[in-house]
C-alpha cells in the first residue's frame, strides 16, 4: 500500500510539473513585413522579433510581447510591423484595424490580391474579446459588449459561423505615427459586400451570403485588377 500511495504521489507530482511547463509562455522568433507594401511586394524583414505567446489556433497568433531577441526588451518595430510570418503564412496584426482593434492579435491571410480575405473559425473570438479588453492602446479601446457583435459573420455552406476580415490593399490611409503606409484590415460589413458586389448586384442582406460566395466575389475582384 504504502508503494502504490508514493506512486501515485509521484504520478500527481509529474502530472502538476507537466501542466506547469506547458502553461508556461511559448516564445516563437519571426520575421515580418513592415509595411502593407512590404507584403505585396515579399519584401520580408531580415531581422527578426520574438513573440511570447498568449493563445495560438489555427488561424490566429496572440503575443502577449513582442521582444528584440537579442535584448530581450519591447521590440517597437515589432509592435508597429504590419505583419508577421509564421509557418508558411502570413499574420496581419488588428492594431492596424477598425471595427475591431486588437493590438498583437495577428489573423492568418486566407487571400493574397488587391483585396486580402482572413476567414475566421469561432475560437479565434475569445482571443479577440480578451486583447480588446486588455489592449494597452486604450485610446481605441472599444468596449466588446457594446460593439455591433454580428460584424464579419458569414455561414459557411456546411452551416459553420465564420468571422471575416477584408484588406483592400490599395487603401493605405494609416499613416501615422508609424509614417508607413498601411491599409486597414477590417470586419467585412453589409456596406462594404455591397461595394464589392455593385449596389443593383446586392442581393439586399450580407446574411444572404455565404462564406464561399464570398471568397468568390473576392476571387474574381482580384482577377479583374
Amino acid at each position: 500500500m504504502a508503494f502504490m500511495k508514493c506512486l501515485y504521489q509521484l504520478t500527481l507530482l509529474y502530472l502538476t510539473v507537466i501542466s506547469s511547463i506547458q502553461a508556461q509562455q511559448k516564445e516563437v522568433a519571426v520575421n515580418y513585413f513592415f509595411s502593407t507594401g512590404d507584403y505585396i511586394d515579399n519584401k520580408l524583414s531580415s531581422d527578426q522579433i520574438l513573440l511570447g505567446i498568449e493563445a495560438i489556433g489555427s488561424d490566429f497568433i496572440y503575443a502577449k510581447d513582442i521582444l528584440d531577441p537579442l535584448t530581450g526588451k519591447q521590440s517597437s518595430t515589432g509592435r508597429k510591423a504590419w505583419a508577421i510570418a509564421y509557418a508558411g503564412n502570413a499574420y496581419v496584426n488588428l492594431v492596424y484595424s477598425n471595427n475591431a482593434n486588437a493590438p498583437d492579435l495577428f489573423v492568418c491571410i486566407d487571400m493574397k490580391g488587391r483585396f486580402c480575405l482572413a476567414v475566421m473559425d469561432q475560437e479565434f473570438m475569445a482571443s479577440l474579446n480578451k486583447a480588446i479588453h486588455y489592449s494597452r492602446y486604450t485610446g481605441k479601446i472599444y468596449n466588446p459588449e457594446g460593439r455591433v457583435t454580428s460584424d464579419g459573420e458569414y455561414f459557411n455552406e456546411a452551416g459553420e459561423l465564420k468571422r471575416i476580415f477584408i484588406i483592400d490593399t490599395k487603401d493605405l490611409s494609416i499613416v501615422l505615427p508609424y509614417k508607413a503606409k498601411n491599409a486597414p484590415i477590417d470586419l467585412l460589413t453589409q456596406s462594404t459586400l455591397k461595394w464589392l458586389v455593385g449596389k443593383d448586384d446586392f442581393k439586399g442582406r450580407k446574411k444572404d451570403y455565404t462564406v464561399e460566395e464570398v471568397i468568390e466575389i473576392v476571387e474574381d475582384l482580384n482577377r479583374r485588377q
